[in-house]
């Protein structure tokens, strides 16, 4: 956020030189009428822009042949040009002609003259409502507010900075054009608040995981004046995990799913939900780091495997990369689980054979189901292949409640 004050001087007055005329510009274009109107509009915009000398009625003309401007030394335009003039009360009348297409655009200066003025004047007043609600947001310490509010005024800031630059190259301007306001007091006394926030949790926790979600916890969130109501937090790990707002006594709970489980970092990172430009000067990046241990439990299965004993040992160790492990023992309660696994021969390149496999693994409350990419000399090859890259990770996800038991 970085808010600026604009003043004005009376060097920035000009000669109205615009001002009471009427501006025109005629196009033409072999590609489509629409082409032609935009191509006349830009005209008409950057006849303003430049400021161009002219008598009562200013005419340029401008021929447009498959898009690309033709016609033209002092200057040239594209066809589908966006201006950066808003032009209000604009009129684009087509033209028949014999070939092609043609378009003339006719623009009233004292109607565009006013309609500058209303949106400056609409702005300056906007401004200064979001300056008034800003401050009662940190008065009652709803800082989020009084951060989207200050968010949305420099916006408005920048559009009138804008709008000013297209009235000054028509209009003297005058005092009453000054944008008076007291943003960036605002922001300064936010960024002190939001300085002395701390997030902590409200008690000790110490999270040993066997699957990929952590018990319910909590954190308050505190300021120089005590907890803080309606405080905006995120909990994140490579995305954002929940997204919370603190109770009245400053406290909001996360109870996430789906955190990093596979690798490390084992950490969840909390920290407000507001702008990073200011978390960065306020300090409050990375403000509450949340360890965690991952315990991952060992799963016994039984298999029924009826492939060649070379595919049967490379599922096997696939699957205990994600520790299941497969017993013999008849007196055990592992769950059993039948594997089905199926090929399509996709071609062969030398000595080498492709494959396309679906690999199934069913039990009670397992229904495991992938596809596959094999190669090698020959089945075999391309099966173990393809089970050492499958991702069994859906398949232990499973099984943990089952072998939890």
């Amino acid at each position: 956020m970085n808010i600026k004050s604009l003043i004005l001087c009376a060097c920035l007055a000009v000669v109205p030189a615009l001002a009471g005329k009427i501006v025109t510009y005629t196009a033409t274009s072999t590609v489509s009428q629409e082409d032609a109107n935009n191509s006349a509009m830009a005209g008409v915009a950057k006849q303003i822009k430049s400021q161009v000398n002219a008598t009562q009625t200013l005419t340029k003309y401008e021929d447009i042949n498959d898009g690309k401007s033709v016609l033209g030394e002092t200057y040239r335009s594209k066809s589908n040009v966006k201006s950066n003039v808003v032009l209000k009360g604009v009129t684009v009348t087509p033209i028949k002609v014999d070939k092609g297409f043609k378009a003339i655009a006719t623009l009233d200066m004292d109607e565009y003259t006013a309609s500058l003025q209303f949106r400056l004047k609409t702005l300056q007043q906007e401004i200064a409502q979001l300056e008034k609600s800003a401050r009662k947001a940190i008065d009652t310490r709803i800082y989020v507010n009084a951060a989207t509010d200050l968010e949305t005024a420099e916006d408005k800031v920048n559009e009138y900075n804008f709008y000013l630059l297209q009235l000054a190259d028509i209009y003297p301007l005058n005092d009453s054009h000054r944008l008076q306001h007291g943003l960036p007091e605002i922001e300064k006394l936010l960024e002190a608040r939001l300085s002395s926030i701390t997030i902590t949790m409200t008690s000790e926790q110490d999270f040993e995981l066997t699957r990929a979600e952590m018990p319910t916890w909590s954190v308050i969130v505190k300021d120089s004046i005590g907890p803080v109501p309606s405080f905006p937090l995120i909990a994140r790990q490579s995305k954002t995990l929940s997204e919370r707002r603190t109770q009245k006594n400053g406290t909001a709970t996360f109870n996430l799913r789906n955190v990093n489980f596979e690798k490390g970092p084992y950490v969840i990172v909390v920290e407000p939900n507001l702008p990073l430009e200011l978390l960065k000067k306020t300090g409050l990046r990375n403000t509450l780091e949340v360890p965690y241990r991952v315990r991952q439990s060992r799963c016994y299965v039984k298999i029924d495997c009826e492939m060649i004993a070379n595919a049967c040992n490379a599922l096997e160790n696939a699957l205990s990369k994600k520790s299941i492990f497969v017993t013999t023992e008849e007196d055990s309660n592992a769950p059993e689980l039948k594997v089905d696994i199926e090929n399509t021969f996709r071609g062969r390149l030398g000595f080498i054979s492709s494959f396309d496999f679906t690999i199934s693994i069913k039990g009670d409350k397992v229904n495991f189901f992938t596809t596959a990419k094999g190669v090698g000399r020959n089945e075999v090859d391309a099966t173990v292949s393809a089970l050492r890259k499958t991702d069994f990770t859906p398949l232990q996800k499973q099984l943990m409640p089952i072998c939890g038991k």
